[in-house]
């Protein structure tokens, strides 16, 4: 199986009385910052190292930072149907009446005319009058509003500064489990600017985990070229696109993120909305299991579930059905990046060798940038990756392809014969970081 499995932990995960059967099939976990409360987070932390400590598999931990977004203050469920009139007013919490919107940003943006989304796109509202502090609206659609739920207003960013106060507040409780924190997603940001500010600011928390981009709004899609060259990973975030294109265009915008981010040698990840009917069903439907193996097929480096597993009713079957699904592709990936240096020429003549022969790829490395480089050129084979450091273990269990292995070794030469010998009727193709003077390629040929 060459893409991941991503799973969000959340309120029903935590009712499960062991995580076990879900990290069995799990790669990665994410948790939303936006929801987890600092007890929460600790607990949820323990559970995967635990599992990781027993069963030898690296797991990585995603935290998803809440970013400039745009959300619902405190309130109580509110029911809304189709044709309902409905008030939005500055404040932090609401009475029942109306929607608390605790961010004057929002009011400062929303014109008569303009299209409020929420839900995922799901809810829709039609601005009929709108002023400084308060904007009514009618509902298009129906659904039912929360605490903290996320608002749009169709084809507008909103012009917050970063880093937002939730995301500093996020960071400073993430900074006393940073050995935990394998990847920070940063969320609505527009520019590489933003991206190089929040990677920075990251780091003076202490966190020395790789950055994800999501890509959610359409400043990003159209700046996609220099968010690629400033992030680490990128994310196809369908919820938050679907909220700022009309829904028939998403197809179309994912595949050509994915493709840029192929052809420049970045990894890539497709969330939300994957299973979505098993958030209240213990199968998903033919629609669902065919865009899942679609986007598989293009070579993404993984799949995000958020809340199939976060909140739904089945989160063990969305992620086993995930997996199942994923373990079918026939990977063809739509392009293959340009080598831009001797060290890519390497790793692509890498993965030729390996495919041409049959065999698989054991790369020893101790930084990992070896094997993430191998596993961009997409070797239709399996990548083992032994690495003396268990953080680099676990930022590659969500690369395209790669088999991470705790090694512990004093050198290359000593790691790779370490890893070969884990492997002895294998037909490999093995070799560690590229370095200056006389290099090594071992091949393991099996009669």
């Amino acid at each position: 199986m060459y893409t991941k499995v991503v799973v969000t932990l959340g309120p029903s995960t935590d009712k499960l009385t062991d995580l076990t059967p879900l990290l069995e099939v799990a790669d990665g976990v994410r948790i939303n910052m936006s929801h987890a409360t600092e007890q929460e987070l600790r607990t949820r932390l323990r559970a995967v190292r635990a599992f990781e400590e027993r069963t030898g598999k690296p797991i990585a931990v995603i935290a998803d930072l809440r970013g400039p977004s745009i959300r619902t203050g405190l309130m109580q469920p509110l029911r809304i149907n189709a044709g309902d009139k409905v008030l939005f007013k500055l404040a932090e919490r609401g009475d029942g009446g109306f929607i608390p919107i605790p961010r004057r940003e929002f009011f400062e943006a929303v014109e008569r005319g303009d299209e409020v989304l929420m839900l995922d796109g799901k809810l829709v509202l039609k601005v009929v009058e709108a002023s400084g502090q308060s904007a009514t609206a009618i509902a298009a659609s129906s659904g039912e509003v929360t605490s903290n739920k996320a608002v749009v207003i169709k084809g507008k960013d909103f012009d917050i500064p970063l880093p937002v106060e939730e995301d500093l507040a996020a960071l400073r409780t993430l900074s006393k489990y940073g050995e935990d924190v394998d990847y920070v997603a940063l969320s609505l940001v527009k520019n590489s600017a933003e991206v190089s500010l929040m990677r920075k600011t990251v780091a003076e928390h202490g966190l020395r985990s790789d950055v994800m981009v999501k890509v959610e709004t359409k400043g990003a899609v159209d700046r996609i070229d220099e968010i690629l060259d400033a992030a680490d990973y990128i994310v196809v975030a369908r919820g938050d696109l679907a909220l700022h294109y009309g829904l028939e265009y998403i197809p179309k915008v994912q595949r050509a993120l994915v493709e840029k981010a192929l052809a420049r040698g970045k990894p890539v990840a497709v969330a939300t909305q994957l299973l979505d009917s098993m958030q209240a069903n213990p199968t998903p439907t033919r629609a669902e299991v065919n865009d899942v193996y679609n986007a598989a097929s293009l070579g993404v480096d993984s799949l995000w579930l958020t809340n199939e597993t976060a909140s739904g009713d089945y989160p063990l079957e969305a992620a086993s059905w995930l997996r199942k699904i994923i373990a079918l592709v026939d990977v063809q990936p739509p392009q293959r990046p340009t080598p831009a240096n001797a060290r890519d020429r390497f790793a692509a003549a890498v993965a030729d060798m390996a495919r041409d022969l049959g065999a698989e790829i054991a790369v020893y490395s101790m930084t990992g940038t070896l094997a993430k480089r191998v596993a961009k050129f997409r070797p239709p084979v399996r990548i083992y990756a032994g690495v003396r450091e268990l953080s680099i273990a676990r930022r590659l269990a969500l690369i395209w392809g790669i088999e991470p292995l705790l090694i512990p070794a004093n050198s290359y030469e000593e790691g790779l014969e370490k890893l070969m010998s884990r492997f002895p009727d294998r037909m490999l193709v093995a070799t560690y970081g590229l370095k200056g003077g006389v290099h090594t390629i071992k091949i393991h040929i099996k009669e």
